[in-house]
């Protein structure tokens, strides 16, 4: 067995058939999961190699081998392979707090290639886009449908499965002609403006059930044949397909019949067959059945079971409810386990359970998948605190052990759990969370019942909010934030300025500041905004802002801290044309520390910075020094020294417009056709982007900042900073260049490296978020005990 820890790459393509080549199965690792999570596959599975780019937390040790160590010459010989010798594992979440290992044997997984190679007419004209992460089992045949049909392989770049306008440019520009989506995904896609027109042959939707409106709404805005595939893990993929072309009519989407060698068999509790139209339990047979879960017999020998009534062979019993319908297409009706899928990733809710109460914050817990709002699955952790419970901390516990898409949206702290008359757990019994909302007074000017009204339609909240209620802790973003000023100027007439909901965030701030007579129209792009407010006794954080001048982009990292402190976003001054531009970074550090100290900060002054903002921080905190001010945390997320920066080429005016597609989230790589202001923001805009939303002015503003910035880091030259720096290192980034925390070294007292598991443009997400925020926390709290 190989471990491969690769980003989407060539790299990670030629990863996965040398090791097939070899004679060996592959183990993908994704990522983007917790380091811990990580460590805890490779201990179970214990892989002879590992393919990665560097070790991970110090889970692959001996076994890394890296790209760069790859033999070039001297391959060995095709190994011939076996019906049943181990294709592939990929890990799913474990009900008992375990991932769990499927191994699937190469019968299993050509069986099912090659029903799809002819059922679809894959050929030489196809050309398939590989975009699932390699750790699902969809990824399989995106890797190797084309490869053993002639076709082309289209590999997405890391990340782009996410981006929808991404993802249609890709398929435009590669003529791609076969894809896959899981059904909220699809949904998404389907919603950007982007996918409007698009034609391709086939897209396959798997991963989660398919609504019959979805179905609708793709024949509507795709050309292309749609068809509902299904499957576990356990069964090499897909064991059954249904055509949901523009004439089925069928409410809901079936899963359809089998695939090639394969059964749906539905029984009852006994075991024994049901009739047609009644609801049971979904087991599936035939050859691509797994050979069951890796080094786990006793879990094997529960879900893989004898076939009762075909004498030597299996079952897998799917946990699934489904009924057979009249002419023979079969029905998914539900689970009938704990199991959930949310964004078509498997979930044993168990695993959760397990981590909440691995956490020491808790004694008892329980978690559900709830849809308070039609169509939004979210997971719901309802728990009996134990000593030293606080929410934040459980949060950060959850986010180091378990992938994203598993830590809980909301947490509910209970006195006790409910339970039934006989004592068991009374599910229904359990209360619809709240999601943060504040228990301050309620609404009372007509202004505060509008906003209140307008947060509530934005976030999609069955209640309105109260007036004390923050609208970026009941879950809204600058995306979001952008929709509800157009919704506040087309209720109230009155345009207060995006940069007025960062600073006014709440129901009752923002409603005064609408009916005061004399409204300033605030664009955000002030030296100074509030990204968080906490505990005034504490110290606040100041966030200096990356090239592109603006700081909107660390609103997660200032509400992921905990203990809660007031954060500030630094944002460039030239941003405004009318003001000058600066003519070094130690002047504009200089500007922004008058800009600091006129807060009246008491204590050690706590800075920080991401990529150029890193630079500027560490300028920020010599002069501090120099005037006498205590520093307490200095940290750049991922920043390196000026010098490594000088023999790169000046961007230009067309580079700068291309970096606003960076700061809006969008990989400028996949959007070469963009090369124009008009086009740019056109894009910007359509995608409703919040930088769509900024004046003609404050673009301008950002371009003028882009190009600035670069001149005025190739000319500093830094001083040492008396302090510990504290270096979050991008520890999957930078391959290609000798870019180390170390360079730090000549210009700090002390240095102080902290490595994730992320790409550098990552570290400011929800991910990476929830590892440095925690380490962030420590060191200011750690500086403020030391200054007392």
């Amino acid at each position: 067995m190989v471990a491969v820890a690769l980003p989407r790459s060539l790299e990670l393509v030629i990863a996965l058939i040398a090791v097939l080549r070899a004679g060996g199965a592959y183990l993908p690792l994704d990522l983007e999961h917790p380091p811990e999570r990580i460590a805890a596959i490779v201990r179970a599975a214990d892989p002879t190699v590992v393919l990665a780019d560097q070790d991970i937390g110090g889970a692959f040790g001996e076994a890394l081998l890296t790209p760069v160590d790859w033999p070039l010459d001297g391959a060995s010989p095709v190994v011939d392979q076996a019906g049943e010798d181990a294709a592939y594992v990929i890990y799913t979440s474990g009900s008992t707090g375990e991932p769990k290992g499927v191994l699937v044997e190469h019968r299993a997984i050509v069986n099912r290639l090659l029903w799809m190679q002819a059922e679809y007419g894959i050929g030489a004209h196809s050309r398939i886009l590989q975009k699932t992460p390699a750790a699902f089992d969809v990824s399989v045949w995106e890797f190797f449908l084309a490869l053993i049909s002639g076709g082309e392989l289209v590999v997405a770049p890391p990340d782009a499965h996410r981006d929808p306008a991404a993802l249609a440019g890709l398929i435009r520009r590669h003529a791609v002609t076969d894809l896959h989506f899981v059904p909220s995904m699809l949904s998404a896609f389907l919603a950007d403006p982007a996918a409007k027109g698009i034609t391709v042959a086939h897209v396959f939707c798997s991963g989660e059930e398919l609504p019959a409106e979805l179905r609708d709404r793709f024949h509507q805005t795709v050309k292309a044949e749609l068809h509902n595939l299904y499957g576990p893990t356990e069964a090499a993929v897909d064991v059954s397909y249904w055509a949901a072309g523009p004439e089925d009519r069928s409410r809901p989407v079936p899963i359809g019949r089998p695939v090639w060698n394969t059964r749906l068999v539905i029984l009852d509790e006994r075991l024994r067959p049901v009739a047609p139209g009644m609801g049971g339990h979904l087991h599936l047979g035939g050859v691509q059945l797994a050979r069951g879960y890796l080094n786990r017999p006793d879990l094997t020998e529960d879900r893989f079971i004898p076939d009762p009534h075909h004498p030597g062979q299996r079952l897998y019993r799917t946990g699934d409810v489904a009924r057979r319908r009249a002419d023979g297409a079969v029905v998914y009706l539900g689970r009938s386990d704990h199991q959930v899928k949310i964004r078509g990733l498997r979930i044993e809710l168990g695993e959760i359970e397990a981590a909440v109460i691995a956490s020491g914050l808790a004694r008892e817990t329980v978690v559900l998948a709830r849809e308070d709002r039609p169509g939004e699955r979210r997971l719901i952790a309802y728990l009996v605190p134990a000593e030293g419970y606080d929410t934040a901390a459980l949060k950060a516990a959850l986010a180091a052990r378990l992938p994203d898409y598993m830590v809980p949206a909301a947490i509910v702290a209970l006195d006790a759990l409910p339970t039934t008359s006989n004592g068991k757990l009374d599910r229904k019994a359990l209360p619809a969370p709240v999601f943060e909302a504040g228990a301050g007074r309620a609404v009372e000017t007509p202004t505060e019942k509008i906003i209140a009204e307008l947060f509530a339609e934005t976030l999609g909240r069955a209640e309105p909010a109260g007036a004390d209620d923050d609208f970026f802790t009941l879950g809204g973003d600058s995306l979001l934030a952008v929709h509800l000023m157009m919704l506040i100027r087309e209720r109230l007439g009155r345009d207060p300025g995006l940069g007025a909901l960062f600073d006014r965030p709440r129901v009752a701030e923002l409603a005064a500041l609408i009916d005061a007579e004399a409204l300033d129209f605030d664009n955000g792009l002030g030296v100074l905004i509030r990204l968080a407010e906490g505990d005034p006794t504490l110290p606040p954080l100041f966030l200096i802002h990356p090239a592109g001048g603006l700081s909107w982009g660390y609103r997660t990292l200032a509400r992921a801290l905990s203990p809660r402190r007031t954060v500030w976003g630094v944002q460039s001054p030239a941003l405004d044309p009318k003001n000058a531009l600066p003519d070094g970074i130690e002047a504009l550090a200089s500007v922004y520390v008058d800009h600091i100290l006129a807060l009246g900060t008491t204590g050690p002054v706590h800075i920080a910075g991401w990529s150029v903002g890193g630079v500027i921080a560490q300028a920020a905190a010599v002069e501090l020094e120099r005037r006498g001010v205590e520093v307490g945390l200095m940290a750049m997320l991922d920043s390196y020294p000026a010098e490594c920066w000088r023999a790169e080429p000046e961007p230009d005016p067309v580079d700068a417009l291309r970096a606003l597609l960076a700061i809006a989230g969008y990989d400028p790589t996949q959007y070469p056709e963009l090369r124009s202001r008009a086009a740019i923001l056109a894009f910007l805009k359509a995608g409703d982007s919040a930088l769509g939303g900024l004046p003609e002015a404050a673009l301008d503003g950002v371009i003028r900042v882009v190009l600035d910035t670069n001149r005025l880091v190739r000319e500093h030259h830094h001083q040492p900073f008396g302090g510990r720096t504290t270096h979050v290192c991008a520890a999957l980034d930078h391959k290609d260049r000798d870019l180390k925390p170390g360079l730090w070294r000549p210009y700090a007292a002390e240095l102080d490296v902290v490595e994730v598991p992320f790409l550098h443009p990552q570290l400011t997400g929800p991910a990476a978020t929830a590892l440095i925020a925690p380490a962030l926390d420590v060191r200011m709290t750690a500086a403020e005990e030391k200054m007392r």
